[in-house]
């Protein structure tokens, strides 16, 4: 989805990667499109990455009705990969390659922005009722933002039960299991929903930067109980983690290894440098062209980026 801040915030987001920790991430309430509620976790002024993961929307949870449902209009990324993870509800991606899949429960969107893509998310036609879920970014090692732009859709992911928690593997690797979705630098996206209570350890790479995501119920960890629609930061350093999670609670646990290089977000682009983002700026004040091309399907206006006054600099 797009990032809707009206100011185009543009943000460096050094890594602060250190000892184990607990704390929660400062984040904000916002709308999207038409009336879409969310919680912005990331970026945050406290903390702007979590290993290589530098966006996380908190979609709902809401209802919404036939007749006002989702309506993100074609929008552009660069230097990132989009990951879609519904807990209910139904969104519809359309893009710039060719791709319509529409997405429910269980299923994973993964796009690959690379140097260019655009899409638009849409309920499906006729959707109506509850909506919830999360949306990432994930930023790109400064050696693949060029990569060619990609879709692909799994509906076939690894899953089991520990102690009494259903694990699904998202994105990445966790306790000797891989996604089949592919990434560019270590990292995890695990989903862990717990129907009864129960505590479990999972072995996690004491390299991973970690953070935890608190979409339902009652989760303790070190001792703390977290607060559902809170995403916490853990720090890095860890070889285990365990939760001890309340019946019907749902966590989604999410790292990876630092990049080890400057990450800097403007609206929906995300590059190593600034002269990157103010590229792509330019090229899509010129959309449609071969950078981004069109999403055709897609019937409405393309989002207009906000203007970039070319005298900031990050610092």
């Amino acid at each position: 989805m797009s990032n809707t801040n009206a100011s185009g915030e543009m943000v460096e987001c050094p890594n602060l990667a250190g000892k184990p920790t607990l704390k929660a991430v400062a984040s904000r309430k916002s709308i999207l499109g038409n009336g879409l509620p969310i919680i912005r976790h990331l970026p945050s002024r406290d903390q702007r990455l979590i290993g290589p993961w530098c966006f996380l929307d908190h979609i709902g949870p809401t209802s919404l009705a036939a007749d006002n449902g989702v309506d993100v209009g074609t929008h552009p990324h660069i230097g990132l990969q989009t990951v879609t993870w519904l807990f209910e509800g139904a969104l519809l991606h359309k893009d710039s390659l060719g791709y319509k899949q529409e997405i429910r429960p269980g299923q994973l969107n993964l796009m690959t922005a690379g140097h260019g893509i655009c899409h638009s998310e849409e309920s499906p036609d006729g959707f109506s009722g509850p909506m919830h879920g999360l949306q990432f970014w994930i930023a790109l090692p400064a050696e693949h933002e060029d990569t060619a732009p990609a879709f692909s859709h799994h509906t076939d992911l690894p899953q089991w039960n520990q102690d009494g928690a259903d694990i699904t593997l998202v994105v990445g690797e966790l306790d000797g299991r891989r996604s089949p979705a592919q990434v560019f630098s270590p990292l995890v996206g695990a989903d862990i929903v717990a129907k009864e209570a129960c505590t479990l350890t999972l072995p996690v790479p004491a390299g991973f930067e970690l953070g935890l995501c608190i979409n339902e119920g009652r989760t303790d960890v070190d001792g703390e109980t977290l607060q559902v629609g809170e995403l916490y930061y853990l720090g890095c350093g860890r070889d285990s983690l365990t939760l001890t999670l309340d019946a019907n609670s749902r966590v989604m646990l999410l790292g990876g290894e630092p990049l080890g290089q400057p990450v800097l977000l403007w609206w929906n682009f995300v590059g190593r440098d600034q002269e990157r983002l103010e590229d792509a700026m330019a090229d899509w004040e010129q959309f449609p062209n071969k950078r981004f091309g069109d999403v055709e399907a897609y019937q409405g206006k393309p989002l207009k980026a906000p203007s970039l006054d070319p005298s900031v600099r990050l610092k």
